[in-house]
């Protein structure tokens, strides 16, 4: 068996915002054929996508990152989304404001990660993942769903955190290492 783990950078969710956010994906499963529905515990934003990683890099992006000397802030969620294909969506979302604090703590962390790994080069769309993979032959019905608000939800921004990936596990994301913002 492969025991190599993976890993990526994203904010922490709270348990409120994850309760309001499990209502939604509940709502939706009617419409929305996915294979994996994310386990309400695992919501999160994420930053950077490691995937396997050598450690002794991972502990030096980590010890960077505890030195960011970036603020708290707070964010708008609201409006569903989708990544791929408009009849089977690959993955089904909610948005989150390209608030400037965010924009700018994802540029930081960027340019520590990017030191030691290759950086994606799509543009960030900051969300919160709640479906992925399709898993019918038939296609999305109800696409002015997409189009609906989700009704906004404010969610405070106050940590940064390394999660590692467990797949075998309901609970998939574990924290590796955290990092408070000021």
């Amino acid at each position: 068996m492969n025991t190599t783990r993976h890993y990526f950078i994203a904010f922490e969710i709270d348990y409120e915002t994850k309760k309001w956010l499990y209502q939604i994906q509940q709502r939706l499963k009617t419409d929305f054929h996915y294979k994996n529905w994310v386990d309400h515990n695992d919501f999160h934003i994420t930053l950077h996508f490691f995937g396997a990683i050598d450690r002794t890099k991972l502990k030096r992006i980590a010890d960077q990152l505890q030195q960011l000397d970036n603020r708290a802030f707070t964010v708008k969620i609201d409006g569903l989304s989708t990544f791929g294909s408009v009849n089977k969506p690959r993955v089904l979302w909610v948005g989150v404001e390209k608030h400037p604090d965010l924009v700018q703590l994802h540029h930081d962390i960027i340019q520590i990660v990017g030191k030691y790994v290759q950086i994606d080069k799509r543009p960030f769309t900051p969300h919160i993942t709640l479906a992925k993979k399709w898993a019918s032959e038939q296609q999305l019905q109800n696409k002015t769903i997409l189009n609906q608000p989700t009704g906004e939800k404010q969610l405070h921004i106050n940590k940064v955190v390394i999660y590692e990936i467990h797949p075998e596990k309901k609970q998939k994301y574990q924290i590796w290492r955290q990092f408070e913002l000021k």
